[in-house]
């Protein structure tokens, strides 16, 4: 087969429309279905307290979710979901005016240390987690399903 304009013109076009069509409906159809379930009930240790210093934070993968548990400087461990509710953004844990906050790193929503959203574009508030100190360390469990966002 000779390789002619109109023939390349064609084949680029269904390549284009491959690429650009492709992963958007696979983007959409993941935002429609709800999320796949099965954290409610377990619970994971984590690590042991001296893991974790005041005031700083550390990433853990409960199940599929990826969790921030953070450790206030009182000295209390507060655990909410990773993942932003505004574009998907991960968030990270900070002293902001003498105030402890998850804050998302692309559009700078801030959360408290429950998940409750203070301020930026995020809506939605984070999903909560249980976390406590037992006799084998720090001590991860969910509290409801996540929601779809």
């Amino acid at each position: 087969m000779t390789w002619t304009r109109r023939i390349f013109l064609k084949e680029s076009l269904a390549g284009w429309i491959a690429l650009v069509i492709g992963p958007t409906a696979y983007g959409l159809i993941r935002r429609v279905l709800p999320p796949e379930s099965g954290s409610v009930g377990r619970t994971s240790i984590i690590g042991k307290v001296d893991e974790f210093q005041v005031k700083t934070s550390k990433v853990v993968y409960f199940g599929r979710e990826k969790v921030i548990i953070g450790r206030s400087r009182n000295g209390s461990f507060h655990a909410v979901s990773a993942v932003c509710t505004h574009l998907g953004c991960f968030v990270k844990f900070e002293e902001e005016n003498d105030q402890d906050a998850f804050v998302c790193n692309c559009h700078n929503s801030k959360f408290d240390l429950e998940g409750v959203n203070l301020s930026g574009p995020a809506v939605a508030p984070l999903r909560q987690y249980k976390i406590e100190v037992v006799e084998a360390g720090v001590e991860l469990s969910a509290i409801s399903e996540p929601e779809a966002f």
